[in-house]
């Protein structure tokens, strides 16, 4: 027997040669280049948002930094035994289904979710589950890598609102509030994006996380540092908003604002994280003795029909992706879908104008005597979407969410949004989509028909139509409304 074909005995007496050691790192490197090929746009389009948004800038350092906590892992992995596990498909196939969904309604969180379970998925099909669960936090570690969390931002933006001006009264500030609003003597205070502390709250989870992983042993204590992880910056970002504003306050505007702001804000972001590593230090237990094999020598299992579906899977996903993604379902813009008959000269005293991202056409005109103003948007899917969390139904800059309310026309619930302007100004505001004749008032059903028609091959562009109108003209609002849905039924 040639020494390229000699036997290497394991600590079990069984016996892997090097014909199997090399068939398992083949087939390792092909499922992550076929991983790679098949999520490409959802990895490249990961990485422009770890670029472009603060909150996700940590995302850069999950994948290096879980496959560090795998190299440190590297002697009680290899003791175990390596042997492919059918059981990663049951989530490597809904995984693939779902990145498919994500292509054909162009939902990002679909497509970033699918792509970044599929990685720890596929390492465990090819390690097995013995070995993964050696590794089971790194593995999960991995998902820190989905961007998201944004979505929280409404509600932070509430809670550091709620928090501050509940602190101010406590210290006999006085102040009144509207929507995010907080007007105090010395001038006006908008509790923005910015001031929700999702940055703080995202990395504060992913760092805590990491810090239980590493330092705390007992689950009861990991367990109890994560909660306090998601916990404690909410917190702390109350007392921030509280802290800026007594400033303000105390110092007749001449500090707390601005550059100012920024400074406190970054200054308190890393007063947060170290408050955060002390907490874990005092809950630090002691670390149990370890016993890494004296001597490592793995046993490779492959189970070669497995590997091959799999990757057979990946081709009939890819397939089925590149169709969708290179039919045609755009349709052909109507002008008479939009805004029929409206008067289209600038009248009322209306303000307002929607944030909407990329729309093949768009108008706006009032109706009903000026008292209505209308948006309306066609969107063909081409390079644009319908539904997205990207289109604001008013610029936060200038209005603020003071609650929400129902309004029912012809058989239809709407969500009416009152929002304030910095001057005051209060709107009604509500937004529906238009789909084939269909109507729907909330995203998820509209996005979920959309993704429906485009898997049935059939074209799933649309209107986003958004009405607005002063308070004391609500029903106005309800009449127009009414005559824009009977108008668009054929």
């Amino acid at each position: 027997m040639s020494n390229s074909e000699a036997l290497e005995t394991n600590g079990n007496g069984r016996n892997t040669s090097p014909r199997e050691s090399k068939t398992f790192f083949l087939s390792g490197l092909a499922l992550i280049l076929f991983w790679i090929v098949f999520c490409w746009q959802g990895i490249t389009s990961a990485i422009q948002i770890w670029y472009g948004n603060e909150i996700f800038n940590h995302g850069f350092f999950i994948i290096p930094g879980s496959l560090y906590l795998i190299y440190l892992k590297r002697k009680t992995l290899l003791a175990s035994p390596i042997k492919t596990a059918p059981l990663a498909l049951v989530i490597i196939v809904p995984a693939l289904l779902l990145y498919v969904i994500g292509i054909a309604g162009d939902v990002q969180l679909f497509l970033h979710t699918a792509t970044f379970v599929l990685l720890p998925a596929m390492i465990w099909l090819i390690l097995g589950t013995s070995a993964a669960k050696t590794i089971l936090f790194p593995l999960t570690f991995m998902l820190f890598s989905i961007p998201v969390g944004e979505q929280l931002i409404p509600y932070l933006q509430e809670i550091a609102a709620d928090g501050s001006v509940a602190l101010l009264r406590l210290t006999g500030v006085p102040l009144f509030r509207s929507g995010l609003y907080i007007d105090i003597p010395q001038g006006r205070f908008l509790v923005a994006e910015a001031c929700s502390g999702v940055s703080f709250f995202i990395a504060s989870f992913v760092i805590g996380s990491l810090y239980a992983y590493l330092n705390l042993n007992s689950v009861k204590r990991k367990v109890s540092f994560v909660v306090i992880s998601l916990i404690f910056p909410v917190l702390a970002n109350i007392v921030r908003v509280y802290g800026i504003i007594l400033i303000a306050y105390w110092t007749d505007m001449e500090h707390a604002a601005g550059a100012d702001h920024l400074i406190y804000g970054w200054f308190f972001f890393a007063f947060v994280i170290v408050c955060l590593l002390g907490i874990g230090e005092l809950m630090r237990d002691a670390a149990p003795l370890e016993n890494p094999p004296a001597t490592v020598n793995p046993k490779f299992q492959i189970h070669r029909l497995t590997v091959a579906f799999t990757l057979v899977l990946f081709v009939a996903f890819g397939a089925w992706k590149t169709n969708i993604a290179n039919a045609n379902h755009s349709a052909v813009i109507t002008s008479s879908a939009l805004l029929n008959d409206i008067e289209k000269h600038t009248c009322g005293t209306i303000s307002w104008t929607p944030l909407i991202i990329n729309p093949d056409d768009e108008r706006e005109g009032f109706i009903n005597d000026c008292r209505v103003k209308v948006y309306s948007a066609w969107f063909s899917e081409q390079d644009n979407e319908l539904v997205s969390d990207l289109h604001r139904n008013f610029d936060p800059e200038r209005f603020s969410l003071e609650g929400t309310e129902i309004l029912n026309v012809s058989g239809n619930t709407f969500t009416v949004f009152n929002v304030v302007s910095l001057r005051g100004e209060k709107l009604k505001i509500v937004r529906w989509y238009e789909i084939d004749e269909h109507l729907f008032t909330s995203k998820i059903p509209a996005k979920v028909f959309q993704v429906r028609r485009v898997l049935l091959g059939k074209e799933s562009g649309g209107n986003l139509w958004i009405l607005a109108t002063l308070s004391q003209d609500a029903e106005q609002l309800r009449e127009s409304i009414a005559s824009i849905t009977s108008k668009n039924k054929k």
